[in-house]
């Protein structure tokens, strides 16, 4: 009876050791090819999309002078597209733009003057009769759209949060306007 167990014992020691998948990967051609193959780490830098594909999001108009203009908003003013402008010009405008859109954030203002002393107020009346496109066009691509002093924010600020952000800043321009200012 022990020899039973005995051998019974030693096929299931046998079976675990060669079910062992480091070892069964290396005496199958196909395995081994999968396991060492190019693979992609945690935060590092993806492949570039191939030429001529589209997001999933769809393709993201581009912004340049002559484009912008024909830009249309997406996005009607409502209370909640205000809000949802609000909150992505807190998390990125404010810090330079400041609470009123006047150019006058932490950042640009401060008791030497500020990192940036040259920030644009959103308010002006100059800016107001820009059209909805060219603010859009500012958002994503500011190098091209302007005097180069802002950094684009188009890798940040996606989807309609640009027009949400498009429509706070006429709110912004219009409490400018009829005085209600901060």
């Amino acid at each position: 009876m022990r020899r039973p167990r005995a051998a019974l014992a030693a096929l299931a020691v046998l079976a675990v050791v060669a079910c062992n998948p480091d070892d069964v990967v290396h005496h199958v051609g196909w395995f081994a090819t999968m396991r060492h193959q190019r693979s992609f780490k945690p935060y590092s830098r993806n492949l570039a999309p191939v030429p001529g594909t589209v997001p999933v999001t769809g393709v993201a108009p581009t912004a340049d002078l002559k484009s912008a203009d024909r830009l249309t908003n997406s996005r009607t003013r409502t209370s909640e597209s205000l809000n949802r402008g609000k909150f992505v010009y807190e998390t990125y405008c404010l810090v330079c733009h400041g609470e009123a859109g006047k150019g006058d954030g932490p950042i640009a203002s401060g008791p030497t003057g500020g990192f940036f002393p040259a920030v644009r107020s959103l308010v002006t009346d100059q800016l107001a009769k820009q059209s909805d496109g060219y603010i859009y066009g500012v958002i994503v691509n500011a190098q091209a759209m302007g005097r180069g002093l802002m950094p684009h924010y188009g890798d940040k600020v996606r989807g309609t949060d640009r027009w949400d952000l498009v429509n706070y800043v006429r709110t912004l321009q219009a409490q400018a306007r009829s005085g209600g200012g901060r």
